[in-house]
Formats: structure tokens, C-alpha cells, sequence
């Protein structure tokens, strides 16, 4: 569910489906198809949210459009059947739509369309023609990144419970005044393998073998596009061939084990876009 214009899509033509069979095929009025349209999306719809719970405001997205549907097409459903029946009692009609319907549908369907827009490029980023319609050109330098990363699972103030741990953990990080540099060995280009490269050592300045370093680098609030990552030792210093798939902002989470203790690192790195 977490692509919104599919699931609103495909939403609007089930119910067209079952909304044209009903009146074409059977004798039930137009109120009577709207109650049954509304049960079977809750009797539908609901073991989804249960399944893949996709957010307050996608969720209002979807209910806002497949009740205007539902609006409409009963209302539509209603004047076909007045205008039958004043052609079967020899009365002219031109079957005509009231304004008023037109404009409410007309309102929330703008307002919805622009809300999907925004929820969409802040879910899944931008292609290169929205990023240059919606998003200025930098001033000075840079990549402008479309992506907009949500609350990742490191955020333990989050959860009371963990918060005092994590309070500890970092006091004894400070204590051991390990000295970090990490970076990458030339600039990292979306779908192009770039290393990199984690300098380790302690408060003297003595490097710090034998450690365990892995991790995962996430972007944005979806965890489909985490990747792995576990960083080798060589000549003193942790290294990895890393290759992400995806340009603009990236959080790295790595954890670092070893015999002098242990340090979790979160940093933040941008991915340039792939040169076509």
C-alpha cells in the first residue's frame, strides 16, 4: 500500500466495477448500491490496514477519494434513473448535472491530488523534471536533494524505555574519547561502487584493531531501501565497497564491537545523482 496512486487507482476502478454491475444488471436503487460499495470497501479495505497500516494521511487520501467516487457516481446513478423514467412517461429531459456536485467533487479532488503529490515525493523523492519544476536550483554548489527522511529506529528518545540506556551507552562512548573519521574515497555516485573508508582509534591516538564494524545505511521513512553494510579491516583502517542505489540524502547507522568496547556511530552522507 505504499504506493499511493496505485492503490487509489486501483481503489476507483473496483469500485466502478462493482458500481456498474449493480446498476446495469440488477434492480437495487442508487442508495441501496451506495451502501453495499461502502460496506464491501470497509469488509475489503480494512484487512489491508491491518496487513500494511500505510499512515494517517495516505490513509485520509484514499477514504476522501473512494467516498467521492461513491458520491458521485450515486448521484450520477440517480439522475439515470429519473431521466428513464420521465422518457418512459413521454416527459423531455436533457439529463442534466447540477453545478453544486460538480463543484464539491471538483474541490476535494484538487486538494487530494495535491496532497498525493506531496506525500509521494516526500516518501519516494522526485524525478529530475518535478525536482525542477518544485525545487530551486542551490545558489552555490551542490546537489538540491528531493528526499525527505523520516524518523528512523535510532531515535531512542522515542521510546522512554530504551532512553536511559542509550543515555548510559553514550556516556561511556565520551569516556573512551575515541578518536572517528570516516569518509568516502572520492565522491559517491548513485548506482556506481564507491569505498568507504572508517579511521578507528583511542584517546591516544593508537589505532583499534580487531573490531567488528557493520551497519546499515537507510533513506528516508521506508525500510525497503536499507542496505547493508560491513566494513573490513585493512592496514589500520575499516574499509567497504559500498553502492547505493539512489541519489540525495542517506542516514548510516554502523555499530563498532571490539575488545576495548563498543561505539554506535550515526552520520549523514549525500549521494550524488548519475551522470546520464
Amino acid at each position: 500500500m505504499n504506493n499511493l496512486f496505485l492503490t487509489l487507482a486501483l481503489g476507483v476502478l473496483i469500485i466502478l466495477v462493482i458500481h456498474s454491475g449493480f446498476r446495469f444488471f440488477t434492480k437495487v436503487s442508487s442508495s441501496k448500491t451506495a451502501i453495499i460499495l461502502l460496506v464491501l470497501l470497509v469488509m475489503l479495505y480494512s484487512p489491508l490496514l491491518i496487513i500494511d497500516w500505510p499512515g494517517v494521511d495516505v490513509f485520509a487520501i484514499q477514504i476522501a477519494i473512494y467516498g467521492i467516487t461513491i458520491y458521485l457516481l450515486t448521484i450520477l446513478h440517480n439522475q439515470a434513473i429519473a431521466h428513464k423514467q420521465k422518457v418512459l412517461a413521454g416527459i423531455e429531459s436533457k439529463k442534466p448535472l447540477h453545478w453544486a456536485p460538480l463543484v464539491i467533487v471538483g474541490f476535494f479532488v484538487i486538494v487530494v491530488s495535491v496532497d498525493s503529490i506531496f506525500i509521494t515525493i516526500a516518501q519516494q523523492g522526485s524525478d529530475s523534471l518535478l525536482k525542477g519544476l518544485f525545487i530551486p536550483e542551490p545558489k552555490k554548489g551542490g546537489e538540491v536533494s528531493s528526499y525527505f527522511p523520516g524518523i528512523i529506529e535510532h531515535n531512542y528518545h522515542e521510546k522512554e524505555d530504551q532512553y536511559n540506556q542509550y543515555q548510559q551507552r553514550l556516556d561511556k562512548q565520551r569516556q573512551r574519547g575515541w578518536q572517528l573519521k570516516y569518509g568516502w574515497q572520492g565522491e559517491p555516485i548513485a548506482n556506481k561502487a564507491s569505498v568507504f573508508i572508517l579511521s578507528l582509534k583511542d584517546k591516544n591516538g593508537k589505532d583499534i584493531t580487531g573490531a567488528e564494524v557493520a551497519g546499515t545505511f537507510q533513506r528516508g521513512n521506508t525500510s525497503n531501501q536499507d542496505q547493508a553494510v560491513s566494513l573490513i579491516e585493512q592496514d589500520g583502517l575499516y574499509k567497504a565497497n559500498v553502492m547505493l542505489k539512489y541519489p540525495g540524502r542517506w542516514e548510516l547507522i554502523l555499530k563498532i564491537n571490539s575488545p576495548q568496547g563498543d561505539y554506535d556511530l550515526k552520520a549523514t552522507t549525500v549521494i550524488a545523482e548519475e551522470n546520464n
